[in-house]
């Protein structure tokens, strides 16, 4: 068998071996979040604190929000004690308040559904299984000095999703992902940092959730409850019903 054969051989050996590492790692971190209870999840529903940043620095104090989620494209935010509501449904977003509704604006709209796309629950629940995605391990680093393992998963279409990983405990600790701006053509790093992990109903759930857009934050969540696969009412994601009711 010829040099270059024997190269190719080895280079195919070396990223089947890479992908089964990346895919074990990926398999474990399923675990920790708490395996088939998590993937299995139906509905969430969060109550916390939200504050939002811009270059880097606070805009306000932070406000009290609801968050119900209802897998795996239903979201609904109340604020200002249900005075004000955003729903996001079939690619599309509302605001509701005493006025009534109003779409939400197309970029805001768009920035939903771009973090939806990119979330953990879609690349460990759907983009993992996908038999087009490609895993890739990209070694070790840190983040927020603990040593995590870091993997990148490729779809067919060629975007992205990286997740790092604890090493210790397999829980996640960032995700990340690139978009190019259909505008600028620039290209954006947006990313998710989760902390302050407690199991809730057998399921790990970061009570500390970071974003941040090109390196600076943007977004903190601080959770100070959760619940796992509650029941909601006819009409709680339609916009014309909830409309009723908010005063």
């Amino acid at each position: 068998m010829g040099s270059i054969a024997v190269r190719a051989q080895m280079t195919d050996a070396s990223a089947a071996a890479n992908q089964k590492k990346a895919h074990r790692i990926l398999a474990e971190s399923i675990q920790a979040l708490g395996g088939e209870a998590w993937l299995d999840l139906r509905t969430m529903r969060s109550v916390g604190r939200t504050a939002a940043f811009f270059q880097g620095n606070p805009t306000g104090i932070p406000h009290d929000t609801t968050e119900i989620t209802a897998l795996p494209d239903r979201e609904r935010i109340d604020s200002a004690k249900g005075r004000v509501v955003r729903i996001y449904a079939a690619r599309q977003g509302w605001e509701i308040t005493y006025k009534g509704k109003k779409a939400m604006p197309p970029a805001q709209n768009e920035n939903h559904w771009r973090w939806r796309d990119h979330s953990l629950g879609v690349a460990l629940r759907q983009w993992v299984r996908g038999p087009s995605t490609t895993l890739i391990d990209e070694g070790q680093t840190l983040v927020e000095r603990r040593v995590a393992e870091k993997i990148k998963l490729v779809n067919a279409s060629n975007d992205a999703i990286t997740v790092e990983v604890d090493a210790a405990t397999h829980l996640p600790l960032r995700l990340s992902f690139e978009w190019r701006d259909p505008q600028f053509h620039d290209k954006n790093l947006d990313a998710v940092e989760y902390d302050n992990y407690r199991t809730v109903d057998g399921i790990a759930t970061p009570y500390t959730v970071t974003r941040t857009h090109n390196g600076e934050t943007v977004r903190q969540r601080y959770l100070l409850r959760m619940t796992y696969n509650v029941a909601l009412a006819a009409g709680f994601f339609d916009p014309n019903q909830v409309g009723k009711h908010v005063r």
